[in-house]
């Protein structure tokens, strides 16, 4: 039936702000979470992250969020996250890209409560204002309505709650034709009322999404009471659903989508909302987040703002990749599909390596996924989005990096076999000039990706080479790790010894190489150098992909010893990092230089490792971080850097830095738990020793086995 309701406009958003302070300790984690993290300030103004407010369940496959008008906005381009602070918002679409940048992908099947006759979305845009935003419910009002809505998530479904005031007409208006940043984005397709007025369904083929490929997506949505008159458009892409507004009215719409299928968005509907009980959805949501965010428990901190923060960085690592197993068409029943990858180059590094720890059943599930889709696609790629494969290249094989990790991790429920095949196919299809040459030539074209570039490119595959070898070597497949292993000392192909800072005076970096085998001089360098620190003066986007010589130079993850002896050996390489960090030569905003401060370590210098991972930690402000979220890799980087441990991803290895609270502990996914203590922690301190389980470590370095087997890592503070 109808639920009418008297609502106080003016004191809505004061009263539920109320009532989230005076609930129990019940989701205690999950309230300290702040969607708007790397969205919004308090105040309205705009900060780092393209992250997502809207809620969802952990991987779950929706994520409904509100849309920011556009074209017709204040902006001339759209945000990749589908918000802009400010702007009004067009209502409410299902699927969004967390925390990428570049062009903005989905925003599809927006729903509008209006008041409005149109069905033009500039005309029934409004401002909006937030009233509460958690992992498991989002609440505000349109403004220019004074429409109240509220969103509870399932994992394929969203469940919504309007609050229309008394007057003319109560619309919701579903439309299936449009996507972020492009109105037309439907290629074919429609949709259909239900003949009983509770709702539509549809969908169909979509473009332009940040993968170019084509893609089918489907909907199902249904509301609680009939509607009193429904239409489409002419084109029967757009539909609307008129209620009884004489009084104040609360209207429920359930919605569902799909990749299949839309009788599979119907079943979705059925199965994970069978009812309209808003509070029961809205608890269940809360406590998978609850247990999820339990894994790590983290205590200590400056204050109770530094720990929402973290708590709002751990949030974001468990919303991509999702989980889309059986949701797509002519994949085996069962088969894993882990989707929107965007892209492996950004998550490899230290997304993964916590999964390790607190999500192993998502790491294998990825890992698995990978086998089916070379079987599926004949391909593997960093990026897989919407269903499709999309070769990227941005620094090589990626997929090879996540699959070496897991095997150097241990993480169990893999299936090596398969596994091993993609890192063989990808093994076997790196460039043309890479595999003949052994470096990818600055002046030759391929279809590989055009974000290839010669210096990034080369490391990248020479890191892959490496990571593949060590899983054959570990499968007993002793001839091929010979291969691998020979050919990832490639990267000393593309590294120049005539390269000098003429400002710093340090000598040798990473520099692209011509087919011919002649380092290619670029306006980028002056009498064989690079000169910095500006972007493009380094060869950002040049040589390198999205970085500089200065960034890249610092990359040799698998022969850091054979890199400190071309920067003049360890003494000479502490100056060199020193210097470039000092001189802000490297960018953090980028995942390339995540692992640069811990070089420290490898020198002995747990000191200076410390001191740049809490200057990288005040980065990451009460609102936002360094650059676009990526997926998770900017809030992953933000754990290991409370954590007082930084993975050296596609190895077993971690190393050391201070803590940035005084006590964590992960609750690790073989049931143990691994604390960290720093009792004594506070500014002005620095790392006296180190003790694991009452062992003082002789390195600044703990393994994966040390983290899994549970136990203590004592960080003794001194002034």
């Amino acid at each position: 039936m109808v639920r009418r309701i008297t609502i106080d406009w003016r004191r809505r958003a004061c009263a539920c702000l109320a009532l989230v302070a005076m609930v129990s300790t019940a989701g205690e984690l999950e309230r300290l979470v702040d969607t708007r993290h790397g969205v919004v300030k308090p105040d309205g103004g705009e900060v780092n992250g393209r992250c997502l407010v809207g809620p969802c369940v952990p991987h779950g496959s929706v994520s409904p969020c509100p849309d920011s008008l556009y074209p017709y906005g204040i902006r001339t381009y759209p945000s990749p996250s589908s918000l802009h602070p400010g702007d009004p918002v067009t209502g409410f679409s299902q699927l969004h890209a967390h925390g990428t940048g570049g062009h903005p992908s989905y925003g599809l099947f927006l729903v509008t409560p209006t008041t409005s006759m149109s069905l033009e979305e500039r005309d029934i845009a409004s401002p909006m204002t937030f009233v509460e935003t958690r992992p498991s419910v989002f609440r505000a009002t349109l403004d220019k309505d004074r429409i109240g809505v509220a969103i509870a998530p399932a994992h394929h479904c969203a469940l919504y709650r309007f609050d229309f005031p008394a007057g003319e007409r109560a619309r919701i208006v579903v439309n299936a034709q449009r996507k972020n940043g492009n109105p037309k984005g439907l290629v074919s397709g429609g949709l259909a009322l239900r003949a009983d007025r509770r709702g539509a369904s549809g969908g169909g083929r979509y473009r332009d999404n940040w993968n170019p490929a084509e893609y089918n997506a489907f909907f199902a949505c249904e509301t609680d009471v009939p509607a009193v008159a429904a239409g489409t458009n002419a084109a029967g892409t757009v539909a609307w659903l008129e209620f009884d507004a004489r009084q104040a009215q609360r209207v429920f719409l359930k919605i569902a989508v799909s990749f299949r299928d839309a009788e599979t968005a119907s079943a979705h509907l059925r199965r994970e909302i069978p009812d309209w009980d808003f509070d029961s959805l809205q608890g269940k949501a809360e406590a998978m987040w609850e247990e999820r965010l339990g894994r790590i428990r983290a205590d200590g901190f400056a204050d109770e703002t530094a720990r929402r923060v973290f708590y709002s960085n751990l949030y974001h690592t468990m919303l991509q990749p999702r989980d889309r197993t059986d949701d797509f068409a002519g994949w085996p029943s069962g088969a894993p599909v882990w989707d929107d990858h965007y892209t492996l180059w950004d998550t490899w590094r230290t997304l993964y390596p916590l999964f390790s720890l607190t999500e192993p059943d998502v790491y294998a599930g990825v890992v698995n996924s990978f086998a089916e889709r070379l079987a599926r696609n004949g391909q593997c790629c960093a990026s897989f989005i919407q269903g499709e494969e999309y070769r990227t290249g941005q620094g090589g094989d990626d997929v090879d990096n996540v699959i070496a990790d897991a095997w150097a991790r241990k993480v169990p429920g893999i299936d090596w076999t398969g596994a091993w095949r993609v890192l063989e196919a990808n093994a076997a299809r790196r460039t043309p000039d890479y595999r003949a040459h052994g470096w990818v030539a600055d002046d030759v074209k391929h279809d590989y990706c055009w974000r290839m570039r010669s210096g990034s490119g080369t490391i990248g595959f020479a890191y892959n080479d490496w990571c593949a070898a060590q899983v054959a070597e570990g499968l007993g497949k002793t001839a091929e790790a010979a291969r691998l292993r020979a050919r990832s000392g490639n990267w000393t192909n593309v590294w120049n010894d005539a390269c000098v800072d003429e400002k710093g005076g340090f000598t040798g970096f990473i520099n692209g190489r011509q087919k011919d085998g002649s380092f290619k001089v670029k306006h980028w360098m002056t009498k064989g150098g690079p000169v910095g620190p500006t972007r493009a003066r380094g060869g950002f986007n040049e040589d390198f992909y999205e970085g500089t010589c200065w960034d890249y130079s610092f990359t040799i993850y698998h022969d850091i010893p054979g890199m400190m002896a071309k920067m003049g050996g360890c003494d000479k390489f502490v100056e060199r990092l020193e210097y470039a960090l000092a001189n802000n030569l490297i960018e953090f905003g980028n995942e390339p230089s995540f692992l640069t401060i811990w070089l420290f370590d490898f020198a002995g210098r747990i000191d200076r490792a410390s001191y740049w991972a809490d200057k990288l930690r005040r980065r990451f402000g009460p609102w936002g971080v360094p650059g676009d979220d990526d997926s998770g890799a900017m809030g992953s980087m933000y754990v290991f850097l409370t954590a007082g441990f930084f993975p050296v991803a596609g190895q077993d290895l971690y190393a050391l830095h201070a803590p940035g609270a005084k006590r964590i502990a992960f609750r690790l996914g073989n049931g143990r738990t691994f604390t960290v203590e720093a009792p004594r922690l506070a500014n002005g301190t620095h790392v006296a020793r180190v003790l694991l389980n009452g062992r003082e470590l002789e390195e600044p370095f703990i393994r994966q086995s040390d983290v899994m087997s549970g136990g203590t890592l004592l960080f003794e503070m001194a002034p």
